[in-house]
C-alpha cells in the first residue's frame, strides 16, 4: 500500500527513503574527469632549484641545455602527463645536475652532454605537449610526400626494392614499413623474395608481416616459399651479374628499368587478368603501384588514410586472395571441413601461389646490392676491416635479443619438376634399354607430375650465438613443434597427408673466421711439413678412430676447404600414408634394377675397350710378321728356284720346327686365334647377359613392389608408436679459395 490514504481522511505518517538520484543528477566516473594534476609543491621545489643553479652555474649550464630539459618536466609533471612518471623528479633532478657537474670541467664532454640533452628536450616536448606533437606531424606530412605521421607512428610506403646482383640474382620487396617510437618496434608488411639459384631452380618466398621488436624478439606471420624449375620460373632469362659492364662510379643509387624490373613487371602484368578474373578484392598491378597520396594535415584522415594503406596491402597479398578463392570452392563442392585445419589450408594456399609469379607486387625502383658495396667509402671500409672485434660486439647481442618465431613455414615443389629431376639424374637412359624400367619410370611420374608437394613446418623458433671470442663457433639453432607433408593437385581443393612427424630440430654450427674481416684466424694453406707432421699422427693413431678422423682432416687441408657441422633430428613418433610407401617401394625396385643396369654397362664397357686392345695388338702382330726384311729375303730367293727346290723345301720345313713360318701360315695362325677369340667372347657375352637377365628376375622375383612395401610398412607401423628422435649428423665442406681472394692485408687494431 502507499504510504498515503487516498480518501479523505487525514494522511498517514510517510516511512521516510532515501531519494533516488536521476541520471543527470549522477556525478561523472572518474575516468570522465579531467586528470588530476600532480602535486605542485615538488614541481615549484624543483622550479626555484633550476632557478638558482641558473643563478650558480651561469650561461655555461643554460647552455648545455639542462635547464631546458629540467623546465619541461617540470611542465609536464604540471599538467600530470610526463615522461617516466614511475620515476620520481627530484631522482631525475639529481641526476641530470649531477652529470652536469661532473662532464663540466671538460669542453668536450659538455658538448656530448649537451647532444645528449637536446633530442631529449625534443622527445619530452612530443610527449608531453599534444599541441608540438600536432605541430611536429603537420610539418612532416607536409615536407615528406611518401611518408605517414600518425601519433608515434612512422610509415614508409613505395619503398624501393633492393636488387640483388652479385653471386646471385634476385628481388627483395617491401610494400610498407612502419615504425613505432614509443614502443621500438617496427613492421614490415607485403614482403617477397625472389632468387634465381640456377638456371633450373627459383626460389620464391612470401609473407604478409614481420614485426620486429628491438631487442626482444621477432615474429614472423605465415611464410610461403616455393621452389620453381624449368618451365615455371620467372627469371630464367636473367643472366648473373655482371651482364653487362657498367661503370660503377657513374651508377645511380636509385635505379629504374632494370632487367629484373622489367621482368617482374611482365610476369606480373600478364598474371593480372588471370587472377582479377577468379579472386574477389583483387586490383590491377598498375594501381597497386601507384605511389600513396600525400596525407592530409588532419589527423583523422591521416589515421584513415594510413589505415586503408595498411589495410590494402594485406589483402591484395597473393595468399590472402588465394585463401579467399580456396575457401569459395571448398564450399561450393561441399569440401568446407577439409580447409578447416590450419595446415590443410596453408598447403593448398601454398600449392595455389605455386603458379603465381614469384614477385607479385613489383615496385618501380630499386637499389642495386652492388651500388650499396661500391659507395662504401674506402677509410669507412680500412677502419671496420682494422676493427675485427666491433663486428662481433654488434652481432653478439643482436644475435642474443633477437630470436626468431616464425608461425609457420610451408614449402611447396611441383610434381611435374621433381619429375624431370629424376628422369635427368636417376633414371637417365636407362628407361629406354629395359622395360622394368621404364614401367617403374611410369609409375613413380604419375604419382609425381598430376599434383604439387608441400610441406609445412609449424611454430618455428630459430636462435643463434655470435661469440666474443673467436676460440668459439658461431651457432645456430632451429626448433618447430610439427612437421607436415602434404600432396596436393593443383587447381582443385584436393589434398593428402602423406607425412606427419611430431617435430624436429636443426643444429649449424660455422666457424668464427667466415665473418666478415676475419681472414686473419683462417687456417693457413697447407704445407709440406704440416702434411708431413698429419701423416706421421695418421701412423701413430693408426688403427683407432682418431686416425679416420685425422685422415679426413688433411683431405680437405689438402683441398683448401673448411666444414660446416650439420645436425638435425626428426622426433618420433611419425605418421605416413600408404601412396607414400607405395612410391618408396617403386623407387627402391627402380634402384636395385638401376644398379644391374649399371654393372651391365660397366662389363660391356670394359669389353669394348679389350676388343680395341685386342684388335690393334692383333693387327700390329700380322704387320711385323708380313714385312720383316728376312721374310722379304726368303720370299724373293725362293720365287726363283721355286721349282728345283720343292723337296728340299719340304725337307727343310719338316725338319726344323725353329725355322719361322711363312706369311702365308702366320696370317692363317691368327685367324684362327682370333676365331678363337671372338668364340670365346661370344661365350662370354652369353654368359653375362644371361647373368644380367638372371639378375633382373631376381630382382622382380625377390624385391617385387608387395614385398618391399611389405617391409616399409612394417618399419613405417612401427614408427607410429615409437619414442625418441632419428636424425642425422654430417660436415658441408666449404671451400676457401673465394674467401682468401677477398682477404686484406691490412694490420688489425682490435682482433
Amino acid at each position: 500500500m502507499d504510504s498515503t490514504d487516498h480518501g479523505h481522511g487525514a494522511p498517514k505518517a510517510a516511512v521516510p527513503r532515501k531519494p533516488v538520484p536521476t541520471a543527470a543528477a549522477a556525478p561523472p566516473p572518474p575516468s570522465v574527469t579531467k586528470k588530476a594534476a600532480r602535486p605542485v609543491a615538488p614541481a615549484l621545489a624543483c622550479l626555484a632549484g633550476t632557478l638558482l643553479g641558473t643563478l650558480i652555474f651561469s650561461w655555461r649550464w643554460i647552455v648545455s641545455g639542462a635547464p631546458l630539459l629540467l623546465i619541461s618536466l617540470l611542465l609536464g609533471e604540471w599538467n600530470g602527463c610526463r615522461v617516466l612518471p614511475w620515476l620520481p623528479l627530484w631522482v631525475i633532478f639529481t641526476t641530470v645536475n649531477f652529470a652536469y657537474a661532473v662532464v663540466a670541467p671538460s669542453w668536450l664532454l659538455t658538448c656530448a652532454f649537451a647532444a645528449l640533452c637536446y633530442p631529449a628536450v625534443i622527445l619530452s616536448c612530443l610527449f608531453q605537449f599534444k599541441f608540438a606533437a600536432k605541430f611536429a606531424r603537420r610539418r612532416s606530412r607536409r615536407l615528406l610526400r611518401h611518408v605517414f605521421f600518425v601519433q608515434d607512428t612512422v610509415g614508409l610506403f613505395d619503398l624501393p626494392a633492393l636488387e640483388i646482383d652479385t653471386d646471385s640474382t634476385g628481388l627483395f620487396v617491401v610494400r610498407g614499413l612502419t615504425i613505432s617510437l614509443s614502443t621500438l618496434t617496427a613492421t614490415a608488411y607485403g614482403i617477397e623474395v625472389g632468387v634465381k639459384l640456377s638456371d633450373d631452380m627459383e626460389l620464391a618466398i612470401q609473407t604478409d608481416k614481420v614485426v620486429i621488436k628491438l631487442f626482444r624478439r621477432i615474429e614472423i606471420g605465415d611464410v610461403y616459399a616455393n621452389i620453381k624449375g624449368d618451365d615455371e620460373m620467372c627469371f630464367s632469362d636473367i643472366k648473373p651479374w655482371p651482364n653487362s659492364p657498367r661503370d660503377m662510379a657513374k651508377d645511380q643509387f636509385m635505379a629504374t628499368g632494370t632487367p629484373i624490373l622489367k621482368v617482374a613487371m611482365a610476369s606480373s602484368k600478364a598474371a593480372s587478368s588471370d587472377v582479377n578474373g577468379r579472386l574477389d578484392g583483387s586490383s590491377d598491378p598498375e594501381v597497386n603501384l601507384k605511389p600513396v597520396k600525400k596525407l592530409s594535415p588532419d589527423d583523422k584522415k591521416a589515421r584513415a588514410d594510413y589505415d586503408g594503406t595498411i589495410k590494402h596491402i594485406l589483402e591484395t597479398s597473393t595468399s590472402y586472395l588465394a585463401s579467399g578463392m580456396l575457401k569459395r570452392i571448398a564450399e561450393g563442392r561441399e569440401l568446407k571441413d577439409l580447409l578447416d585445419n590450419e595446415s590443410n589450408l596453408r598447403a593448398a594456399i601454398s600449392a595455389h601461389m605455386h603458379d603465381q609469379p614469384t614477385i607479385a607486387h613489383p615496385p618501380r625502383k630499386s637499389i642495386r646490392l652492388t651500388t650499396l658495396s661500391h659507395n662504401k667509402h674506402p677509410k669507412a671500409k680500412l677502419f671496420l676491416h682494422r676493427l675485427p672485434f666491433l663486428y662481433r660486439l654488434i652481432l653478439n647481442p643482436i644475435s642474443y635479443f633477437h630470436p626468431i618465431f616464425i608461425k609457420s613455414l610451408t614449402s611447396t615443389g611441383s610434381g611435374r619438376w621433381f619429375a624431370s629431376l629424376m628422369k635427368k639424374h636417376f633414371f637417365k637412359h636407362y628407361s629406354t634399354s629395359d622395360a622394368e624400367v621404364r614401367r617403374l619410370e611410369g609409375r613413380i611420374s604419375a604419382w609425381l607430375a598430376d599434383a604439387n608437394f608441400a610441406v609445412g613446418l609449424t611454430d618455428m623458433y630459430c636462435t643463434a650465438h655470435v661469440p666474443m671470442d673467436t676460440d668459439f663457433d658461431i651457432d645456430c639453432k632451429f626448433k618447430l613443434a610439427d612437421l607436415k607433408a602434404h600432396r596436393t593437385l593443383p587447381e582443385a581443393v584436393n589434398l593428402t597427408q602423406v607425412i606427419h612427424l611430431g617435430g624436429a630440430d636443426a643444429t649449424f654450427t660455422l666457424p668464427s673466421f667466415l665473418l666478415p674481416h676475419h681472414e686473419h684466424i683462417m687456417p693457413s694453406k697447407l704445407t709440406d711439413f704440416e702434411e708431413l707432421q698429419m701423416q706421421q699422427e695418421i701412423e701413430e693413431a693408426k688403427g683407432t678412430p682418431k686416425a679416420v678422423q685425422l685422415q679426413q682432416k688433411l683431405e680437405r687441408r689438402q683441398r683448401d676447404e673448411t666444414a660446416m657441422k650439420i645436425s638435425a633430428h626428426g622426433h618420433l613418433p611419425a605418421l605416413f600414408d600408404q601412396q607414400l610407401l607405395n612410391f618408396i617401394a617403386a623407387t627402391v625396385k627402380a634402384t636395385k634394377v638401376i644398379e644391374v643396369e649399371k654393372g651391365h654397362e660397366a662389363v660391356l664397357l670394359k669389353r669394348r675397350a679389350d676388343s680395341i686392345a685386342a684388335e690393334s695388338i692383333s693387327s700390329d702382330t700380322i704387320v711385323a710378321d708380313v714385312i720383316t726384311p728376312d721374310n722379304l729375303s726368303a720370299g724373293s730367293a725362293g720365287s726363283k728356284d721355286s721349282k728345283g727346290s720343292k723337296g728340299s723345301d719340304r725337307d727343310t720345313i719338316g725338319s726344323s720346327a725353329s725355322t719361322p713360318a711363312s706369311p702365308r701360315n702366320s696370317v692363317s695362325q691368327s685367324n684362327f686365334t682370333g676365331r678363337m677369340n671372338q668364340t670365346f667372347k661370344g661365350m662370354n657375352t652369353k654368359i653375362v647377359d644371361g647373368w644380367r637377365k638372371a639378375g633382373i628376375n631376381t630382382v622382380n622375383a625377390v624385391a617385387n613392389d608387395r614385398w618391399i612395401a611389405k617391409v616399409v610398412g612394417n618399419i613405417m607401423r612401427k614408427l607410429e608408436n615409437a619414442q625418441g628422435d632419428v636424425g642425422y649428423s654430417g660436415l658441408i665442406t666449404l671451400p676457401l679459395a673465394q674467401y682468401r681472394e677477398k682477404a686484406e692485408t691490412a694490420p688489425k687494431i682490435l682482433p
